[in-house]
Order: C-alpha cells, then structure tokens, then sequence
C-alpha cells in the first residue's frame, strides 16, 4: 500500500503476484454482492431495509472513566475489546493507530495487549489500510477480533469467503457507523487552514477528550492546539460535512450502520445526551456471538449497558441513512452519467424515493464538491473561505436534504 492522491492505493508486486485473481475477489470496490453476504452470515433475509439484520440495540458506554473519556463516543468498542482478551474470547484484535514516525499516516496492527488496544482507540477520521494487517491474522495462531468500516468489513467477510483459514480466525466482527471519511488532503487542508505545516505535527487525535470531543493538534515544538468537533465555527464537522475530500468509492456506498458486522456502534446523537461529556455509544447486535459478548460484558461490569429501541437508533442516524440509503440510486446515476464506472452491486433493494427531483439536485451537490475539493486550484481558494461560511454552505445541503 502506498498513499497517492490523498488516498492509499494497493501496489501489485509483479514478482510475486500468481495472476489468481483472489484481490479483485475480496475488493467491494470491485463487486459487492450485499444480499449473498447477508445471506451467509445471517442465514436469512433481513426485512429493515435502514438497519439490517439486527437481534437488539443498546445504549453503552465503559465503566473505566479513563476509556470512556479518551475515546469517541463512551469507549464502548475499546472497552469491549479489552474485555474480550482478558476474558480469553481473542488472542488480539485488529486495529488502527496513528504511526509514531509519520503521525498523519495511520497504521493497522494486531493488538495483544490492553495497553496496544487503548492506544488504538479514538475515531481515525482518514483512509485506514485495515486489510495490511488481515496477513498477521494468517500467520498468527490464535482467534481475532476484527474492528472496521463498513467497506472494510465487507471486503473482510468477502476474504473469509475465499480463505477459510480466516474464517476460522476471526472469532468477532466489530463495525463502524460511517457516513463517509475524508481523504489525506482533507487534513491536510484543516491543518493549512489553522496554521500549520504538517511536518510540524509531531501528534495528531481526530477525537478524544470527552464527546463530541475535538480534534487535537500536539507540534513538535511542544505546542498545540484543540478544534472542537461540533458546535462552534472553527468546528472539524462544518468543515467536511459538505463531502468536500470525500474519496468517490464513499459516495457508492450505501451501508451506514455496518450491517454486516457482529456488533456496530457509533455515536447516540441522542437530545437528552447532548450535555453528556464523555459519551455513550449506540451498539446493534447482528448475531447472537454480539449479543452474548455485549451482554457478558455488561453483567460482569465492564460495560454500563440497556436496551435502546431500535427506531429510536433509525431516528438518531436520519441524516446518513437519507444519504446512504435514499439517495444512492440517484448518486449512481450521477456517476454513470459523468462517465465513471461503478461497483458491481447485488443490494439487497434500493429505496423508492431515489429517483426523485430532490434526490439527484443534493447527489449533485454531493458530486460537485467532491470532484471540484480534488482540484488543487479549488483547495487554494477554499483556503481563503472564513470557516463560517462552510458552516452556512452546509446548510444548503441540510435544506435540500428535507426537501
């Protein structure tokens, strides 16, 4: 792997690679054939279109403070990661960092110890190249915890249709609510907006710090700085809401909640929670493994856990799940049109209201920032919008959004 144009792009080492065609077989970039995968792993059709296949929702968050106020949204995935090895269900987990030596570029890893997997923990709001370290999970004995996006988990259980030794590894699947990332550049961008040189930054944390938390900045220099995530004008969220360094493949994608995990969790955009100041964490259990772990977690005190109705979670992910699941027919035909190819989808349906009017004006929105944010030239003249401008312009996406 190596980054290019603001994203990591696979390398084929010519003297090595067989020409058999596995890469291109595990890829979702490639071919997703969404119904098939649910159908192996759930053993049937799911009938919510929204949230897929799912046993129960929760609220939770760790019960260690520490945990819970340094990660993203209550610490629920790092603690029950940490739970999961000290308990003996895994051996390690696979998880994501920001290197020591190039602390812009990330790096997956498998964790075994508590203090690896804590070191790991926050949201890593760029390209994550998760499928390196699926070669440790190979070479090492033992059972894994997997913790990904939704692209990442469907290329993993895509790989464990064709490599059964991974199968018989992975012993839980840990997804991530996504609505999209943002590319190098997009970091890149902020840092420039802010002042800063990125051979400057000897730390950089895209969460941490109670929730909704912020964005911290550390110079080598000993010096630094604090971007809060939401409600301010100098926000990260105003910033990148508007798809702006957006990779295309995020706009093809049409998965939120990471239906195809064991357990997914992300953020309870919950009123009643908005003056909580270290977080809670939606978790949807998909299978019974998520369910029992979730649960054992909970009664021996790891984990502060209750059941959540589920529409209550479609309610609080309302925005990403229009995005995602109303709009993708629409966002495709926009692609289509300006010549780009595009994956080789089995859904499992796609929603009715996509093809509406109010569809494709936002899905072209959505198309133009994107294609223009990769432009250098436009990136030097976004440089020069205030940042409350970019919290005004996403709300001509918000207003054709309810429409």
């Amino acid at each position: 792997m190596h980054v290019s144009n603001g994203l990591f792009l696979p390398e084929v080492k010519e003297d090595k690679c067989t020409h058999c065609g596995l890469c291109l077989e595990c890829c979702p970039g490639a071919s997703l054939d969404f119904a098939g995968l649910n159908l192996r792993v759930f053993g049937k059709k799911h009938e919510d279109t929204l949230l897929g296949y799912y046993f129960r929702c929760y609220l939770g968050y760790s019960n260690d403070d520490g945990i819970r106020y340094n990660s993203s949204s209550g610490g629920l995935v790092t603690q029950l990661l940490v739970f999961a090895l000290e308990n003996g269900f895994i051996d390690g987990a696979l998880v994501t960092r920001m290197r020591k030596d190039h602390p812009l570029i990330p790096e997956s890893f498998i964790a075994r110890t508590r203090d690896e997997i804590v070191s790991a923990s926050k949201s890593k709001y760029c390209p994550t190249p998760a499928n390196e370290a699926l070669k440790f999970i190979l070479k090492e004995k033992g059972k894994f915890a997997v913790v990904g996006l939704p692209c990442q988990i469907h290329g993993i259980r895509k790989a464990e249709n064709n490599v059964r030794a991974l199968k018989e590894k992975i012993a839980l699947h840990i997804g991530i609510m996504c609505s999209h990332t943002v590319s190098f550049y997009g970091t890149n961008f902020l840092l420039r907006k802010l002042g800063f040189s990125w051979e400057h930054i000897a730390e950089i944390a895209y969460r941490g710090n109670g929730w909704p938390g912020s964005m911290l900045i550390r110079l080598k220099d000993g010096s630094g700085m604090s971007v809060p995530y939401v409600g301010c004008w100098n926000a990260y969220q105003p910033v990148f809401s508007c798809f702006f360094f957006t990779p295309r493949r995020c706009l093809m994608c049409f998965d939120e909640t990471n239906e195809l995990a064991d357990i997914s969790c992300g953020d309870a955009w919950f009123p009643e929670l908005k003056n909580d100041s270290k977080g809670a964490s939606i978790a949807v259990a998909r299978t019974m493994k998520g369910k029992e772990i979730l649960n054992m977690a909970s009664s021996k005190g790891a984990l502060f856990l209750r059941p959540l109705d589920c529409e209550r979670v479609k309610r609080s992910q309302t925005e990403p799940l229009k995005f995602k699941k109303d709009d993708i027919e629409a966002r495709l035909a926009v692609f289509e049109a300006s010549g780009h190819k595009i994956p080789e989808f089995n859904p499992l349906r796609f929603s009715s209201h996509s093809r509406s009017f109010s569809s494709f004006a936002r899905n072209f929105f959505v198309f133009l920032n994107v294609r223009l944010s990769e432009k250098r030239t436009f990136e030097k003249m976004l440089l020069g919008v205030p940042f409350p401008l970019f919290r005004l312009y996403y709300g001509i996406y918000k207003f054709l959004s309810q429409t």
